[in-house]
């Protein structure tokens, strides 16, 4: 039977196989967070290739309560008010357009793909000073699928040193990091596939645990076991349909069911890793290539690059509409969830989605989209127009330092960005 094992405000259910973390308990909590400890967190998505010029960006700034959301934007409107683009931005020194994440998080002054000496990124540099009491100093998560991120790039990350971190590239992989290390692939996959959950290798006794906590932390509890099984449920769903024949002409073509599944379920566990408070940061380059299959299209990524008019316009499109409506169910879930300290994962996240590019192989003017409650003076709810060729890494010191990093400089930033704050 498993036991509950409790390391300052953090909570672990262990049992003689499985070690797996759980959201704080007040029950446990023998004192309040100080007021001077840094709670925030910090998360940076990358798509590689840009969007449709005509349909994605606004034409003006102004709050988007007023002049509303463009076609392409259009899925987040019930987030309207908690989120802001930028534009006029540019990443000095980056030059190439098919290294739509190579640089994006450093900065660092690009020459060649296989000559160039990239430099830390921010969400590592960000990790050095808000991951000193978590179990990962970062999750980087990543994709098979270069697709717009660039030839060399295995991930969004880039440790001090100007060294490649290598990024998770399945759900199955990051489920085993954070909830059964002591399981390898195969076994993880023949016990979900057999209705197995990892709740009952650690054999939960659910009414011992209930007469030991308050009746908010039951509710707590039962709402991060049901987040814990119905991952497990879109795990299985998804080696079944990767393991099932496709049919053959003349029946229609078949939507995979890895694409946006996969991009949903590695959400959800970035999710329940702040919620449990495994990790403060994370990185995720997003796959491209998957997303459209489970979308029905047989396009490629860089062909909707190159879109044009027609059937590779309108699939572009929808491809844009795709990455907003994952984008507003990732919002959804940092709303809905609280963190170890009692606020919503929304509330203690800066949360930061974009690109070097911005349509076609254009590398100026690229959208950043910024969300999250972390930065209490950010401006969020608007389409801020920034002085022309607004310094990338320039936002990221004033991100930084806003976060309370204590940086000077980051990269070959040029000063800060008082625009983005009120």
């Amino acid at each position: 039977m498993s036991q509950i094992i409790n390391f300052s405000r953090r909570s672990f259910l262990k049992s003689s196989s499985a070690f797996l973390a759980l959201p704080c308990l007040d029950t446990f909590a023998k004192q309040k967070v100080s007021s001077t400890n840094n709670n925030t967190k910090m998360i940076f998505l990358s798509r590689g290739f840009g969007f449709v010029e005509k349909s994605f960006y606004p034409t003006k700034a102004g709050r988007f309560s007023d002049i509303g959301l463009t076609e392409g934007l259009a899925p987040l409107e019930k987030h309207k008010n908690d989120i802001s683009l930028l534009g006029n931005l540019v990443n000095l020194g980056h030059s190439s357009a098919h290294e739509g994440s190579l640089t994006f998080l450093t900065g660092a002054p690009y020459s060649h793909p296989y000559k160039m000496k990239n430099t830390i990124s921010c969400d590592q540099l960000a990790a050095e000073y808000l991951s000193e009491d978590v179990r990962y100093k970062s999750l980087v998560l990543s994709t098979d699928d270069r697709n717009g991120h660039g030839a060399i790039a295995v991930s969004l990350s880039i440790d001090k040193k100007g060294t490649k971190i290598p990024g998770i590239i399945n759900s199955l992989d990051l489920y085993r990091k954070l909830f059964s290390s002591n399981e390898n692939a195969e076994q993880i996959r023949h016990r979900i596939n057999h209705k197995g959950s990892i709740l009952d290798v650690v054999k939960l006794d659910q009414k011992n645990i209930s007469r030991r906590i308050a009746k908010a932390d039951q509710e707590k509890l039962q709402g991060y076991f049901d987040g814990v099984r119905d991952i497990e449920n879109k795990l299985k769903r998804q080696t079944f349909w990767l393991k099932t024949p496709k049919p053959q002409a003349p029946f229609e073509y078949p939507a995979d069911m890895d694409g946006e599944m996969e991009v949903k379920l590695m959400f959800d566990m970035i999710v329940l890793a702040m919620q449990t408070g495994q990790t403060n940061i994370a990185t995720y380059m997003m796959p491209q290539t998957a997303l459209l299959r489970s979308m029905g299209s047989k396009l490629g990524p860089h062909a909707l690059s190159h879109y044009g008019h027609g059937e590779r316009l309108e699939t572009a499109k929808q491809l844009d509409a795709k990455k907003m409506e994952l984008l507003s169910y990732f919002i959804d879930k940092l709303k809905s969830t609280k963190d170890i300290n009692g606020q919503t994962l929304y509330d203690s996240t800066l949360l930061a989605y974009g690109t070097n590019l911005r349509t076609g192989h254009t590398t100026r003017n690229f959208p950043v989209i910024l969300s999250g409650g972390a930065i209490k003076n950010l401006r969020l709810g608007e389409s801020l127009m920034l002085p022309k060729d607004t310094p990338l890494q320039n936002v990221w010191l004033t991100l930084l330092q806003e976060a309370g990093i204590p940086i000077d400089k980051f990269s070959i930033s040029t000063g800060r960005v008082p625009q983005l704050l009120s």
